[in-house]
């Protein structure tokens, strides 16, 4: 392409032309999402909820921040209809794409790490159900917006000193430093995190084999012991100036960084079958993840109520893991390799969004999201010539340009009082140009168009009573490295343990969605809410494994299609909504998840391991100077049928916390917080049946629990 201009001209009339879809190849999506409007939450979050016509739900930092957790990562699994599953964020059970993560309203770059950021870095996260226009729509299953720290109406500052531990050599310490402050037309806000901590395990594992008529081929069990240690460093700056009216400029850039080194020591004993070529096998890995990003805000008043809000922002992230082996067999060394990956990427982008009182009761906004991006990755093996061993090594690496551009229309309608409409429609469009060493240089495109519908009707004659629909149409799109012909290897090749090739054909998938939900506000404060929701999923991607003859290899395709429907019930009930003046909250979430994929025979083929059950139950008791709470989380495991050979179980998962918060002043407190109380183990199974026979792969992990005591000082000027 020879310049922006262009690519985005195109992209738009693509859009006028088409009205809907438009495929000429396939590529990536990368996530489009305009800058969400601007909330300063003064009201009540549960206020804002029961008046946004958009089905959102706002958690504020206080909530954030009350239990103590050292990572974001830690503190979303209390959000509501969110669950953490082996570090991965589900909505409505699903992750891997379908539920879409952002920061400030766009996608998080590649070495961005939610275990790195810590709770007091963030303002406020949004969990929004069914989607808005001004968010991109690569969001099946929902969207959390992270919203990070803003500048305040005074000068303040804060430092927090934390140190934890707890069983198997489990510790932890950090500092976090913040201060925000305002002088005439212009304010600050200045943040810092800094946390280390040493995480050691262990695992089981173990490995079976039968022939076609039940007999044993192959059993070996494997015990690890792993030694691991993190830092994470987040630091935030965010400046403002008042330009005279409404008007102001804003610049924030924001840093994140994890570093994670360790240690493995697995030892292998072959029960029955051939030896294990590897008994001993000591293993070196390291993981340094970062990304930095920058951006400009500019925030004007027209006449008439008019208002435009544009933004121009640069990013940047790097990623570097890497994995040395060696293996020994009767004490000669037989195995000596390593595994480096190493990722770049760097863009900018441009948002806007203009809102325009065209008619009376209306709120009309249109928007648009640009932006150029280049992604690079490389894969290199080195094996080391020993005795009785073929050096296996490759070095395989591709690189991506990829240019995006969003436009979209909403309108919120208030039709009459108590019954609010909201119309938008999003069209998305991405092109990309990719490299590699293996495969011939590939240009692609693909463009999406949303329409989105909500509404919100209190019920009349009712006190607090009020019912919500939304009509939605989202996507998910293929993850880059399912696209990309580059053959990424596994060092032990076998049915569970494939090697990985993308496929440059895939389509995204394509939902139609339907949301509704009753909800019940209280006059003293709390809600209920029973809610519902049915996506039809089309072009849904699957992996399939095959033998090529010499190793295993799995490989995307689009094949059939896939429902998923939930049913989810939510309460906060402070006492004095029962009745009793106690400084008491109840809190609990509860969903129940059904899936099916139409080209997997059930039983058990639910749509990416979804659980069918989970909860969140809590408990807070709030005191002058003593508070204390407690929380319960569950997520359900069973069988997961994944494709016609193969099935996948894990354990359900319980895990119980409390804090307690002593306040000494209202500027000086001692925060403790346990975690994981009920130290459940953990386990999973990989069970891959054919006409060869059969093979299970299980590993089972005990549980720690762990404890974290926090002081905290805030200074105030006078």
């Amino acid at each position: 392409m020879s310049g922006k201009s262009t690519i985005f001209i195109a992209f738009a009339a693509s859009a006028a032309c088409s009205g809907a879809q438009a495929w000429e190849a396939v590529s990536p999506a990368a996530p489009a999402a305009p800058k969400p409007a601007t909330v300063e939450v003064k009201a009540n979050a549960d206020t804002l909820r029961r008046n946004d016509t958009a089905s959102r739900s706002v958690v504020t930092h206080e909530e954030l921040v009350k239990y103590g957790d050292r990572s974001a990562l830690d503190a979303m699994k209390r959000l509501p209809g969110v669950t953490v599953v082996d570090g991965t964020v589900r909505m409505r059970g699903l992750g891997s794409g379908y539920t879409q993560v952002l920061v400030d309203g766009e996608r998080a770059p590649a070495g961005f790490s939610l275990e790195a950021l810590a709770p007091e870095s963030i303002e406020r996260i949004e969990v929004i159900r069914a989607a808005t226009a001004e968010f991109s729509t690569q969001s099946i299953a929902g969207t959390i917006n992270i919203v990070l720290r803003k500048a305040v109406g005074k000068s303040a500052g804060e430092l927090k000193l934390g140190a934890g531990g707890g069983e198997g050599g489990n510790r932890s310490r950090g500092i976090i430093l913040g201060h925000s402050g305002k002088r005439g037309g212009m304010s600050h806000t200045v943040g810092a995190n800094l946390a280390r901590g040493a995480f050691p395990s262990t695992s089981m594992e173990r490995e079976t084999a039968l022939a076609p008529g039940g007999a044993l081929r192959e059993l070996r069990e494997t015990t690890s012991v792993y030694d691991r240690t993190f830092t994470a460093v987040n630091a935030n700056a965010r400046l403002s100036w008042a330009l005279g009216g409404a008007d102001s400029l804003s610049w924030q850039t924001f840093f994140n960084d994890g570093r994670s080194r360790g240690t493995e020591d697995n030892r292998s004993e072959t029960l029955a079958g051939p030896s294990y070529p590897y008994p001993l096998m000591p293993a070196w890995f390291l993981i340094d993840s970062s990304s930095l990003r920058s951006e400009l805000a500019l925030a004007r008043k027209r006449e008439g109520g008019a208002k435009l809000d544009a933004r121009l922002g640069w990013h940047a992230s790097r990623s570097e893991r890497s994995l040395a082996r060696q293996g020994f067999q009767g004490g000669s060394m037989v195995l000596d390799n390593r595994d480096d990956s190493h990722i770049r990427e760097k863009g900018f982008t441009s948002t806007g969004k203009y809102t325009v009182p065209l008619i009376t009761d209306h709120a009309f906004a249109f928007g648009w999201d640009a932006g150029r991006s280049r992604y690079r990755q490389r894969n290199v093996r080195t094996d080391a010539a020993l005795a009785g061993s073929i050096p296996f090594e490759f070095d395989n690496g591709f690189a991506t340009t990829l240019e995006r551009l969003a436009v979209y229309a909403q309108d919120e309608w208030d039709v009459r009082p108590g019954w609010s409409v909201y119309l938008g429609a999003r069209w998305e469009g991405v092109r990309m140009h990719t490299t590699g060493e293996e495969f011939a240089p590939a240009r692609s495109r693909y463009s999406v168009f949303s329409p989105l519908a909500q509404t919100v009707w209190k019920i009349p004659g009712t006190k607090g009573d009020q019912l919500r629909l939304a009509l939605t149409r989202t996507y998910r799109a293929p993850p880059l490295s399912r696209l990309v012909q580059t053959l990424f290897y596994q060092t032990f090749n076998t049915e569970v343990s494939p090697d990985i090739v993308g496929n440059p054909a895939l389509r995204p998938e394509l939902a139609t969605g339907l949301d509704a939900a009753w909800e019940h506000y209280f006059a003293t404060g709390g809600l209920v809410s029973v809610s519902a929701s049915s996506r039809a999923i089309r072009d849904f991607i699957r992996s399939t494994v095959r033998f090529d003859g010499t190793r295993w290899i799995s490989a995307p395709v689009n094949q059939g299609d896939a429902q998923v429907r939930s049913l989810a019930l939510e309460a906060k009930l402070p006492m004095k909504t029962l009745g009793r003046d106690w400084p008491l909250d109840l809190r609990a979430n509860v969903s129940r998840n059904w899936s099916s994929v139409d080209a997997v025979p059930g039983p058990g083929n639910r749509l990416d391991r979804q659980p069918r059950w989970s909860a969140n139950l809590g408990a807070d008791y709030s005191g002058r100077q003593f508070s204390t709470g407690a929380s319960f989380g569950f997520v359900s495991g069973g069988w997961t049928r994944t494709s016609d050979a193969q099935s996948m179980y894990g354990t359900a998962t319980r895990d119980l916390e409390l804090y307690a918060l002593y306040k000494f002043s209202p500027l000086r407190m001692l925060r403790f917080t346990a975690s994981n109380l009920l130290a459940p183990v953990r386990s999973g199974t990989s069970v891959y049946a054919d006409a060869r026979g059969l093979r299970e792969s299980s590993d089972r992990s005990p549980g720690y629990r762990s404890w974290r005591l926090l002081y905290e000082q805030k200074f105030q000027a006078n």
